[in-house]
């Protein structure tokens, strides 16, 4: 009996991911058709062939719908980095997100550049800083906390789409040169970070360039 019950209980849940995959698949051919405008739930219930209640049971609020959808077009796009862990998880992490934009370019501009692309990208928002804010405090945990807030959104802009985008659009690089340029970037971001203890990143207004640093040695 326990069996029966077991595959039942499996079956379910198959069943219920099965929904959950139409309901996010209608969404995005929805967001796809109407030029990025977000559909209302009864027109995502209708192209997946459910009911409204349906769609609430599976996402109770927009927000969730929302990042739903952009879980489903990372998983479609082949973006499956997810964020760092740490300091060195950030670095190793750079050149496979790159890669995972390179593959789908037309997409992945659509989603930082329409107004859904962007409401389902903030959808993850709260993931996004606590990942960033807890490596920066691996990396400079005596930093104060509005200091390493301003850290980890630097941090967080390279690790980006629209650090990605930027590079593509206006320097044409993109694959390695990209990433070399991002890693480069990020590590001496993350080196600075290790050496300066509690010191405030704001610029030091008195310190003064010195060119003869830029001189190779004789």
């Amino acid at each position: 009996m326990s069996s029966v019950r077991s595959y039942n209980s499996a079956l379910r849940r198959d069943q219920a991911e099965a929904t959950r995959e139409r309901i996010l698949a209608a969404m995005a051919a929805l967001v796809e058709e109407g030029g990025g405008q977000e559909p209302t739930n009864r027109a995502v219930a209708e192209r997946a062939q459910v009911t409204e209640v349906t769609v609430y049971r599976h996402f109770p609020s927009r927000e969730l719908l929302l990042k739903g959808l952009w879980e489903h077009l990372n998983r479609k796009d082949g973006v499956r980095v997810g964020m760092p862990e740490g300091p060195a998880d950030l670095l190793a992490k750079i050149k496979p997100l790159m890669a995972s934009f390179d593959a789908s370019p037309a997409q992945i501009i659509a989603r930082i550049t329409t107004q859904q692309g962007r409401a389902a990208r903030s959808s993850l928002d709260p993931e996004r800083r606590e990942a960033f804010l807890a490596v920066v405090a691996q990396a400079a945990p005596a930093l104060p906390e509005g200091e390493q807030a301003k850290a980890a959104a630097v941090l967080q802009l390279l690790y980006s789409a629209y650090a990605w985008l930027s590079l593509r659009e206006q320097w044409n690089l993109a694959g390695q040169p990209a990433v070399d340029a991002l890693g480069w970037a990020t590590e001496a971001l993350l080196a600075d970070l290790k050496s300066r203890g509690a010191a405030s990143i704001a610029p030091d207004p008195f310190a003064q360039f010195d060119p003869s640093a830029l001189q190779p040695e004789s």
